[in-house]
Protein backbone atom coordinates (compact mmCIF):
# COMPACT_ATOMS: atom_id res chain seq x y z
CA UNK A 1 0.00 0.00 0.00
CA UNK A 2 2.81 2.40 0.89
CA UNK A 3 4.53 1.52 -2.38
CA UNK A 4 1.34 2.38 -4.30
CA UNK A 5 1.07 5.70 -2.52
CA UNK A 6 4.71 6.57 -3.28
CA UNK A 7 4.26 5.76 -6.97
CA UNK A 8 1.03 7.75 -7.17
CA UNK A 9 2.66 10.68 -5.37
CA UNK A 10 5.57 10.72 -7.80
CA UNK A 11 3.37 10.55 -10.91
CA UNK A 12 0.98 13.25 -9.64
CA UNK A 13 3.80 15.66 -8.80
CA UNK A 14 5.41 15.03 -12.20
CA UNK A 15 2.06 15.79 -13.86
CA UNK A 16 1.82 19.06 -11.90
CA UNK A 17 5.34 20.07 -12.97
CA UNK A 18 4.60 19.30 -16.63
CA UNK A 19 1.23 21.08 -16.58
CA UNK A 20 2.91 24.20 -15.18
CA UNK A 21 4.19 24.93 -18.70
CA UNK A 22 0.72 25.25 -20.29
CA UNK A 23 -0.04 28.87 -19.43
CA UNK A 24 3.28 30.36 -20.55
CA UNK A 25 3.44 28.35 -23.78
CA UNK A 26 -0.20 29.10 -24.68
CA UNK A 27 0.37 32.82 -24.15
CA UNK A 28 3.45 32.70 -26.43
CA UNK A 29 1.36 31.17 -29.21
CA UNK A 30 -1.56 33.58 -28.74
CA UNK A 31 0.88 36.47 -29.02
CA UNK A 32 2.00 34.94 -32.33
CA UNK A 33 -1.56 35.05 -33.68
CA UNK A 34 -2.83 31.54 -32.94
CA UNK A 35 -6.44 31.16 -31.81
CA UNK A 36 -7.13 29.23 -28.59
CA UNK A 37 -9.02 26.47 -30.44
CA UNK A 38 -6.19 26.03 -32.93
CA UNK A 39 -3.64 25.73 -30.12
CA UNK A 40 -5.72 23.08 -28.36
CA UNK A 41 -6.14 21.09 -31.59
CA UNK A 42 -2.56 21.36 -32.86
CA UNK A 43 -0.93 20.34 -29.58
CA UNK A 44 -3.24 17.32 -29.31
CA UNK A 45 -2.71 16.17 -32.91
CA UNK A 46 1.05 16.70 -32.58
CA UNK A 47 1.04 14.78 -29.33
CA UNK A 48 -0.81 11.86 -30.94
CA UNK A 49 1.58 11.76 -33.91
CA UNK A 50 4.73 12.04 -31.78
CA UNK A 51 3.52 9.34 -29.42
CA UNK A 52 2.57 7.05 -32.33
CA UNK A 53 6.07 7.45 -33.77
CA UNK A 54 7.61 6.74 -30.37
CA UNK A 55 5.55 3.57 -29.88
CA UNK A 56 6.49 2.40 -33.36
CA UNK A 57 10.15 3.01 -32.61
CA UNK A 58 9.96 1.26 -29.24
CA UNK A 59 8.00 -1.64 -30.77
CA UNK A 60 5.86 -1.82 -27.65
CA UNK A 61 3.31 -4.67 -27.70
CA UNK A 62 -0.28 -3.58 -28.18
CA UNK A 63 -2.56 -3.74 -25.16
CA UNK A 64 -6.23 -4.60 -25.28
CA UNK A 65 -7.94 -1.63 -26.89
CA UNK A 66 -10.46 0.18 -24.67
CA UNK A 67 -11.86 2.52 -27.26
CA UNK A 68 -15.14 3.30 -25.48
CA UNK A 69 -13.33 4.11 -22.24
CA UNK A 70 -10.83 6.25 -24.12
CA UNK A 71 -13.62 8.09 -25.97
CA UNK A 72 -15.41 9.00 -22.72
CA UNK A 73 -12.23 9.98 -20.86
CA UNK A 74 -10.93 11.99 -23.84
CA UNK A 75 -14.14 14.01 -23.99
CA UNK A 76 -13.83 14.98 -20.32
CA UNK A 77 -10.07 15.23 -19.90
CA UNK A 78 -9.05 16.59 -23.30
CA UNK A 79 -11.97 18.28 -25.05
CA UNK A 80 -13.56 19.88 -21.99
CA UNK A 81 -10.24 20.64 -20.30
CA UNK A 82 -8.20 21.82 -23.30
CA UNK A 83 -10.98 23.69 -25.10
CA UNK A 84 -12.32 25.62 -22.11
CA UNK A 85 -8.94 26.14 -20.43
CA UNK A 86 -7.31 27.54 -23.57
CA UNK A 87 -10.38 29.70 -24.28
CA UNK A 88 -10.23 31.05 -20.73
CA UNK A 89 -6.66 32.32 -21.29
CA UNK A 90 -7.99 34.63 -24.02
CA UNK A 91 -10.56 36.18 -21.63
CA UNK A 92 -8.80 36.24 -18.26
CA UNK A 93 -5.27 36.59 -16.91
CA UNK A 94 -3.34 33.32 -16.62
CA UNK A 95 -3.15 33.60 -12.81
CA UNK A 96 -6.92 33.73 -12.44
CA UNK A 97 -7.44 30.87 -14.87
CA UNK A 98 -5.02 28.64 -12.94
CA UNK A 99 -6.67 29.34 -9.56
CA UNK A 100 -10.25 28.81 -10.73
CA UNK A 101 -9.47 25.79 -12.91
CA UNK A 102 -7.51 23.96 -10.24
CA UNK A 103 -9.98 24.77 -7.48
CA UNK A 104 -12.92 23.50 -9.55
CA UNK A 105 -10.98 20.35 -10.51
CA UNK A 106 -10.24 19.59 -6.86
CA UNK A 107 -13.78 20.25 -5.63
CA UNK A 108 -15.45 18.36 -8.50
CA UNK A 109 -13.22 15.30 -7.95
CA UNK A 110 -14.23 15.19 -4.28
CA UNK A 111 -17.96 15.56 -5.01
CA UNK A 112 -18.01 13.19 -7.99
CA UNK A 113 -15.83 10.72 -6.09
CA UNK A 114 -18.56 10.61 -3.45
CA UNK A 115 -21.39 10.24 -5.97
CA UNK A 116 -19.78 7.83 -8.43
CA UNK A 117 -17.12 5.96 -6.44
CA UNK A 118 -18.78 6.15 -3.01
CA UNK A 119 -15.57 7.65 -1.59
CA UNK A 120 -16.36 9.34 1.71
CA UNK A 121 -15.95 13.10 1.94
CA UNK A 122 -13.69 13.16 4.96
CA UNK A 123 -12.66 16.05 7.15
CA UNK A 124 -9.10 15.50 5.94
CA UNK A 125 -10.09 15.83 2.27
CA UNK A 126 -12.18 18.93 2.94
CA UNK A 127 -9.58 20.72 5.06
CA UNK A 128 -6.79 19.71 2.69
CA UNK A 129 -8.63 21.01 -0.37
CA UNK A 130 -9.47 24.25 1.42
CA UNK A 131 -5.89 24.89 2.48
CA UNK A 132 -4.36 24.10 -0.91
CA UNK A 133 -6.89 26.27 -2.77
CA UNK A 134 -6.25 29.07 -0.27
CA UNK A 135 -2.52 28.68 -0.87
CA UNK A 136 -2.97 29.07 -4.62
CA UNK A 137 -5.17 32.14 -4.08
CA UNK A 138 -2.51 33.69 -1.83
CA UNK A 139 0.20 33.11 -4.45
CA UNK A 140 -1.81 34.76 -7.20
CA UNK A 141 -3.70 37.20 -4.97
CA UNK A 142 -2.23 40.35 -6.49
CA UNK A 143 -3.07 39.19 -10.01
CA UNK A 144 -6.55 37.74 -9.57
CA UNK A 145 -8.39 40.98 -10.36
CA UNK A 146 -6.30 41.81 -13.42
CA UNK A 147 -8.38 41.36 -16.54
CA UNK A 148 -11.14 39.56 -14.65
CA UNK A 149 -14.20 38.67 -16.71
CA UNK A 150 -17.11 36.46 -15.72
CA UNK A 151 -16.81 34.66 -19.05
CA UNK A 152 -13.16 33.81 -18.40
CA UNK A 153 -13.94 32.58 -14.90
CA UNK A 154 -16.80 30.37 -16.14
CA UNK A 155 -14.64 28.91 -18.92
CA UNK A 156 -11.87 28.07 -16.44
CA UNK A 157 -14.34 26.50 -14.01
CA UNK A 158 -15.86 24.36 -16.77
CA UNK A 159 -12.42 23.14 -17.81
CA UNK A 160 -11.56 22.28 -14.21
CA UNK A 161 -14.79 20.35 -13.67
CA UNK A 162 -14.05 18.37 -16.82
CA UNK A 163 -10.61 17.47 -15.48
CA UNK A 164 -12.05 16.40 -12.13
CA UNK A 165 -14.69 14.27 -13.89
CA UNK A 166 -11.97 12.74 -16.08
CA UNK A 167 -10.05 11.40 -13.07
CA UNK A 168 -13.23 9.96 -11.52
CA UNK A 169 -14.31 8.37 -14.82
CA UNK A 170 -10.92 6.66 -15.23
CA UNK A 171 -11.11 5.24 -11.71
CA UNK A 172 -14.73 4.12 -12.18
CA UNK A 173 -13.93 2.31 -15.44
CA UNK A 174 -10.83 0.68 -13.99
CA UNK A 175 -8.66 1.89 -16.86
CA UNK A 176 -4.91 1.39 -16.62
CA UNK A 177 -2.77 4.32 -17.70
CA UNK A 178 0.18 4.04 -20.04
CA UNK A 179 1.51 5.14 -23.40
CA UNK A 180 -1.02 3.19 -25.48
CA UNK A 181 -4.00 4.54 -23.54
CA UNK A 182 -2.53 8.04 -23.67
CA UNK A 183 -2.37 7.75 -27.46
CA UNK A 184 -6.01 6.65 -27.55
CA UNK A 185 -6.94 9.67 -25.45
CA UNK A 186 -5.09 12.02 -27.80
CA UNK A 187 -6.65 10.38 -30.87
CA UNK A 188 -10.21 10.93 -29.66
CA UNK A 189 -9.28 14.33 -28.25
CA UNK A 190 -8.07 15.40 -31.70
CA UNK A 191 -11.42 14.41 -33.22
CA UNK A 192 -13.38 16.33 -30.58
CA UNK A 193 -11.23 19.44 -30.89
CA UNK A 194 -11.73 19.57 -34.66
CA UNK A 195 -15.21 20.98 -34.07
CA UNK A 196 -14.33 24.23 -32.23
CA UNK A 197 -11.25 24.73 -34.43
CA UNK A 198 -13.37 24.41 -37.59
CA UNK A 199 -15.93 26.82 -36.17
CA UNK A 200 -13.21 29.39 -35.47
CA UNK A 201 -11.66 28.91 -38.90
CA UNK A 202 -8.30 27.28 -37.99
CA UNK A 203 -6.58 30.57 -37.17
CA UNK A 204 -2.85 29.82 -37.27
CA UNK A 205 -0.36 32.55 -36.51
CA UNK A 206 3.20 33.07 -37.63
CA UNK A 207 5.20 29.84 -37.61
CA UNK A 208 8.36 31.41 -36.24
CA UNK A 209 11.04 29.19 -34.65
CA UNK A 210 9.75 30.24 -31.23
CA UNK A 211 6.16 29.32 -32.10
CA UNK A 212 7.19 25.93 -33.50
CA UNK A 213 9.21 25.17 -30.38
CA UNK A 214 6.27 26.22 -28.20
CA UNK A 215 3.93 23.88 -30.12
CA UNK A 216 6.35 20.97 -29.83
CA UNK A 217 6.83 21.67 -26.13
CA UNK A 218 3.06 21.78 -25.56
CA UNK A 219 2.66 18.48 -27.39
CA UNK A 220 5.49 16.72 -25.56
CA UNK A 221 5.36 18.09 -22.01
CA UNK A 222 1.82 18.69 -20.70
CA UNK A 223 0.02 16.75 -23.44
CA UNK A 224 1.90 13.44 -23.77
CA UNK A 225 3.88 13.27 -20.55
CA UNK A 226 1.35 15.18 -18.44
CA UNK A 227 -1.52 12.87 -19.34
CA UNK A 228 0.67 9.79 -19.01
CA UNK A 229 1.64 10.80 -15.46
CA UNK A 230 -1.92 11.71 -14.50
CA UNK A 231 -3.38 8.43 -15.76
CA UNK A 232 -0.67 6.47 -13.93
CA UNK A 233 -1.28 8.44 -10.72
CA UNK A 234 -4.99 7.59 -10.87
CA UNK A 235 -4.07 3.89 -10.88
CA UNK A 236 -2.53 4.21 -7.43
CA UNK A 237 -4.50 7.00 -5.71
CA UNK A 238 -8.03 8.26 -5.31
CA UNK A 239 -9.04 10.98 -7.82
CA UNK A 240 -9.34 13.53 -5.02
CA UNK A 241 -5.77 12.77 -3.91
CA UNK A 242 -4.46 13.14 -7.46
CA UNK A 243 -6.20 16.48 -7.93
CA UNK A 244 -4.96 17.68 -4.53
CA UNK A 245 -1.36 16.79 -5.39
CA UNK A 246 -1.63 18.49 -8.77
CA UNK A 247 -2.50 21.71 -6.93
CA UNK A 248 1.26 22.08 -6.50
CA UNK A 249 1.38 23.23 -10.14
CA UNK A 250 1.79 26.96 -9.24
CA UNK A 251 4.90 26.11 -7.21
CA UNK A 252 6.47 24.45 -10.23
CA UNK A 253 5.36 27.37 -12.42
CA UNK A 254 7.09 29.82 -10.08
CA UNK A 255 10.25 27.68 -10.09
CA UNK A 256 10.16 27.54 -13.89
CA UNK A 257 9.77 31.32 -14.13
CA UNK A 258 12.73 31.78 -11.78
CA UNK A 259 15.02 29.35 -13.66
CA UNK A 260 14.03 30.29 -17.23
CA UNK A 261 12.97 33.93 -16.94
CA UNK A 262 14.94 34.90 -13.82
CA UNK A 263 11.73 36.15 -12.21
CA UNK A 264 12.19 36.53 -8.46
CA UNK A 265 9.12 35.11 -6.66
CA UNK A 266 7.00 37.40 -4.51
CA UNK A 267 6.93 37.06 -0.75
CA UNK A 268 3.39 35.70 -1.01
CA UNK A 269 4.77 32.58 -2.73
CA UNK A 270 6.30 31.34 0.49
CA UNK A 271 3.09 31.74 2.49
CA UNK A 272 1.07 30.16 -0.32
CA UNK A 273 3.54 27.28 -0.64
CA UNK A 274 3.28 26.65 3.09
CA UNK A 275 -0.51 26.48 2.90
CA UNK A 276 -0.39 24.14 -0.10
CA UNK A 277 2.07 21.76 1.53
CA UNK A 278 0.13 21.87 4.80
CA UNK A 279 -3.06 21.11 2.86
CA UNK A 280 -1.43 18.14 1.12
CA UNK A 281 -0.51 16.70 4.50
CA UNK A 282 -4.21 16.70 5.39
CA UNK A 283 -5.40 15.46 1.98
CA UNK A 284 -3.05 12.47 2.13
CA UNK A 285 -3.68 11.84 5.85
CA UNK A 286 -0.12 12.52 6.91
CA UNK A 287 -1.94 14.71 9.45
CA UNK A 288 -5.14 12.93 10.40
CA UNK A 289 -8.38 14.41 11.70
CA UNK A 290 -10.56 11.88 13.47
CA UNK A 291 -10.63 8.22 12.50
CA UNK A 292 -9.13 6.89 9.28
CA UNK A 293 -11.71 6.71 6.52
CA UNK A 294 -12.84 3.17 5.67
CA UNK A 295 -11.59 1.87 2.33
CA UNK A 296 -14.36 1.28 -0.24
CA UNK A 297 -15.01 -2.37 -0.98
CA UNK A 298 -13.80 -3.70 -4.34
CA UNK A 299 -16.74 -5.99 -4.88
Amino acid sequence: MQSHFSKGLLFALCAAALNATIGVLSKVLMNSGFSSSSIALIKTVLGCLLLSALLLFLKRPLHTAKWFHAAVCAFLGIFVLFHFETSAYSHYAAAGVVVILMASASISSILLGRIVLKDPITANATVGAGLTIAGIAVIFGADLEQGFTLQGAMLAATGGCGYGAFSVAMKRMGVSGGLHFTRQLLFFGSLYLLMPAATDGFIIGELSPGAVLALLALAALPTILGFFCTTKAIEYLKPSQVQALELTEPLFAALLAFVVLNEVPRDTLYLGAGLILFGLCFSNELIRLGKKAPQPSKA
